[in-house]
C-alpha cells in the first residue's frame, strides 16, 4: 500500500472518529451535569420572605448566591470554552393580577453543588406592570436586600427588628414619547423609591434610593422579611421643567428652538391621548 493510501485511510478514520468524540465528550458533560443536579441542595436555615404587588402588577424575586471565601468553585463551561466560577439563583415570582396579592416565599441561605458551598448574598426584587392596552405601555423598576455577614459591617451596625420590613413606593412618569409608533402621546416610566414608615418619600428626587436595604445572615435565619410595592396615586412629570401643573392638570411646554425646557413665559403645545388631541394631562381637555 502506498503512503498516500496509508494517508488517506487514517485521514478517513479520524474524520469518521471526531463525532464519536464530540458525541462522547457532549455525553459526558449531560452525565456530569445530571449527577450535580441530583447532588445539588439548599441548606436547612432559610427566612421567609412575604412580599406584596400592587394590583395590575407582577413580582420577581431573584436570589443569588456566591461561593463561599476560600473556595475555588470553579466549573467548565461550554459555551466559554473555559472554567468559570460558579454561581447559583432562585426565581420566585407573583404573576400580575388585578388586585392586590401578596406571596409567601422560602428563602434557603446557602447552598451547595458538587462540594462547592455557597451562601445567600443579594435578593433582587423586580416589579413590571402596564398603565394602558398597548404592547408598549408597561413598565419596571427594581429594589433589593444585600444578605451581609457580621465583619462586613462591623459591630456598629443597627439591629434588625424582629421582622425586617422594607417599603417601595411607586410612580407612574409621564412623558411626551419619542418613539415613532405614538409620536406626542404619552408615555410612562416607572419609578419605585424607598418609603419611610408613613409612605413618605422625599420631594427631591435626587434625594430618594432604590426600595431595599441590608440584612445580617447570622440573624435572620427562622425570620420572615417583608418587601411591600405600593402604587402611589400622584403621576409626576419624568423630567424637571418639562410640565408646568395647573389648576386643570399638567401642560407640556412648548420650548424653544435649544432646549425643551420651559420658557418665561411659557408657551404650550398640544399632545395626544386615546387618538383625541389634548391640552392637558390627564383630563385632556381644560
Amino acid at each position: 500500500m502506498s503512503k498516500l493510501s496509508v494517508s488517506l485511510t487514517l485521514n478517513s478514520l479520524l474524520l469518521m472518529a471526531l463525532p464519536l468524540i464530540g458525541a462522547c465528550s457532549y455525553a459526558g458533560q449531560i452525565a456530569q451535569s445530571s449527577i450535580e443536579d441530583i447532588t445539588s441542595h439548599y441548606g436547612s436555615d432559610s427566612f421567609t420572605l412575604v412580599a406584596t404587588a400592587p394590583a395590575n402588577f407582577g413580582l420577581t424575586a431573584k436570589s443569588q448566591y456566591s461561593p463561599l471565601v476560600g473556595q475555588d468553585c470553579k466549573t467548565y463551561s461550554t459555551g466559554l470554552g473555559g472554567e468559570v466560577t460558579r454561581r447559583h439563583q432562585k426565581t420566585d415570582q407573583i404573576d400580575v393580577k388585578d388586585i392586590e396579592q401578596t406571596a409567601r416565599f422560602d428563602i434557603p441561605l446557602s447552598y451547595r453543588i458538587a462540594g462547592c458551598k455557597m451562601e445567600l448574598t443579594r435578593v433582587d426584587m423586580a416589579i413590571d406592570g402596564r398603565y394602558g392596552t398597548s404592547s408598549l405601555d408597561i413598565g419596571g423598576d427594581v429594589g433589593g436586600i444585600s444578605v451581609i455577614g457580621q465583619t462586613a459591617i462591623g459591630n456598629s451596625a443597627p439591629s434588625l427588628a424582629e421582622n425586617p420590613e422594607f417599603r417601595g413606593l411607586c410612580t407612574w412618569m409621564f412623558q411626551l414619547s419619542v418613539a415613532r409608533i405614538e409620536k406626542n402621546g404619552i408615555s410612562k416610566i416607572l419609578s419605585c423609591s424607598a418609603a419611610n414608615s408613613d409612605w413618605g418619600v422625599s420631594s427631591d428626587y435626587f434625594e430618594r434610593r432604590k426600595p431595599g436595604g441590608s440584612i445580617q445572615r447570622s440573624s435572620i435565619n427562622g425570620k420572615s422579611v417583608k418587601f411591600i410595592f405600593r402604587l402611589s396615586k400622584d403621576e409626576e412629570p419624568s423630567m424637571n421643567h418639562r410640565w408646568i401643573q395647573t389648576k386643570k392638570g399638567w401642560k407640556p411646554c412648548e420650548g424653544s428652538a435649544t432646549s425643551n425646557r420651559c420658557q418665561t413665559p411659557p408657551t404650550f403645545k398640544k399632545f395626544k391621548m386615546n387618538g383625541r388631541e389634548c391640552t392637558v394631562y390627564p383630563s385632556c381637555t381644560e
